[in-house]
């Protein structure tokens, strides 16, 4: 049996397990059936929380996706794991810093159900040249490679809804190169950028935090606040030097047991 809660960051929908009072070790077959939404609970990711790895981290947490495999950062779901940190009394309400695969994370409390996120800012990856010749040849021409703690490829366009982001997922990962990456498309408006994204291992979730993140990273000012809008509602970013900080929604949905093996 396994305690769990089922929280949402922006529609991105997630299965929070703590091995902090009690140790939950969970084979990737037993991810993949949780994760199925007709058969077990559904998800994006399965988010566990861990004790720290190193002395200056208050947590280590772990990043599943639907299909089994661990995922490098998920930035929606840090935010629910403050959340679920500070309502369950498993930490003081206060600023946390998080270990996960790629880098450490810092949570912060707001006076609202909403939690700040603070981390560097994304980075501009390369390329290869026989990869842009195969993205020329998908008909992209406007995009960014981006490293927001996992891989990310951009794609600016005017036709954000009307695009088959499913179709061309799939292609892209077919290749070695993209296998692990994060597809979104995204474009400009005056409310703000206008964001879709296609998980690696979750498919096209509502929203994607880091991707909002890297789409963020190349479109905003110094000390200004940027708005990203995905189909799971809004996230507002600002840049602070060589900081962004993301503030969201984390909230519970419900809570349960799961009983199968």
């Amino acid at each position: 049996m396994i305690k769990f809660k089922k929280m949402h960051g922006n529609g991105n929908d997630f299965i929070v397990i703590e091995n902090l009072t009690k140790d939950n070790p969970l084979s990737k077959s037993q991810i993949v059936k949780i994760g199925d939404r007709k058969k077990g609970l559904g998800f994006d990711q399965l988010i566990t929380i861990n004790p720290p790895k190193k002395s200056d981290h208050d947590f280590y947490v772990k990043f599943y996706n639907s299909d089994g495999s661990e995922a490098d950062m998920c930035m929606n779901g840090v935010r629910s794991v403050g959340t679920f940190l500070w309502t369950g009394k498993l930490a003081p309400r206060k600023p946390l810093l998080l270990g996960t695969k790629s880098k450490p994370i810092l949570i912060k409390p707001t006076n609202t159900k909403k939690v700040k996120v603070i981390f560097d800012c994304p980075i501009q990856e390369i390329i290869p040249k026989s990869e842009t010749q195969f993205l020329n040849k998908c008909g992209l021409k406007k995009y960014n490679f981006i490293n927001a703690g996992n891989l990310h490829l951009i794609i600016k366009t005017s036709k954000v809804f009307s695009f088959d982001l499913d179709e061309l997922s799939s292609k892209l990962r077919k290749r070695a190169f993209f296998k692990n990456v994060n597809i979104s498309l995204y474009k400009q408006t005056l409310k703000g950028l206008i964001l879709r994204t296609n998980e690696a291992g979750a498919g096209e979730t509502l929203s994607c935090g880091s991707a909002s993140a890297a789409s963020a990273s190349f479109n905003i000012k110094d000390k200004s606040i940027l708005k990203v809008i995905s189909a799971g509602g809004e996230l507002s970013i600002t840049k602070i030097n060589d900081k962004l900080e993301m503030i969201g929604p984390a909230e519970f949905i419900c809570e349960g047991i799961w009983l199968k093996k």
